[in-house]
């Protein structure tokens, strides 16, 4: 978490969101004296980071993309703009400025977290779903040719191309299940 509030409040909101409670202060992010390597595993090992400014925002963003993390930025300033270019999903909240919203990858038009946090959970459950499908069609797909080839084999003649069709056609009824199903929004 990157906050302009004091320490204090960004530890507190901390605790109160179980985000941990290793909250520091943007001093020791330019002002701390630490290399390269030394910043960016306190950018890693840090549940947040109180009294920034917008260089310190792109800077945390920049840290944690060189070391390999997906970043998502929130901001609704004309300074958050850079950070929500440079992260790899910029958002904009309600109410926020042109400049964030241009330079944002997604524009939440109700306010609060709460979107945020229902908008992951659905993309949880879409990717879960894409997921079971491409399980389901890659099986599928194997089934059917074990089932020509073998048939092929033992009857010692072509499969009718009516049966082919049919065989398809009566599988793609199974997919419909999974576009319904119970996903959840947790990895498991």
């Amino acid at each position: 978490m990157l906050t302009g509030d004091a320490l204090a409040i960004a530890k507190e909101t901390c605790k109160m969101l179980a985000l941990g409670t290793k909250v520091y202060n943007s001093d020791k992010l330019i002002h701390g004296g630490l290399s390269g390597a030394m910043a960016g595993d306190l950018v890693e090992k840090a549940d947040g980071f109180a009294e920034v400014f917008p260089e310190h925002k792109y800077q945390v963003v920049q840290m944690l993309q060189e070391r390999g993390h997906l970043t998502a930025m929130t901001g609704d300033g004309v300074n958050d703009a850079p950070s929500l270019k440079k992260a790899d999903c910029g958002i904009a909240v309600e109410g926020a400025s042109e400049a964030a919203q241009s330079a944002a990858d997604i524009v939440f038009l109700e306010p609060g977290l709460s979107t945020i946090i229902d908008s992951i959970k659905m993309a949880r459950q879409i990717f879960q779903r894409m997921k079971a499908y491409i399980q389901y069609r890659i099986a599928l797909c194997l089934h059917l040719e074990i089932y020509l080839v073998t048939s092929m084999i033992i009857i010692n003649e072509s499969i009718r191309v009516e049966l082919v069709v049919f065989l398809a056609l009566f599988a793609d009824l199974a997919t419909v299940a999974v576009a319904y199903d119970n996903a959840s929004s947790v990895d498991g």
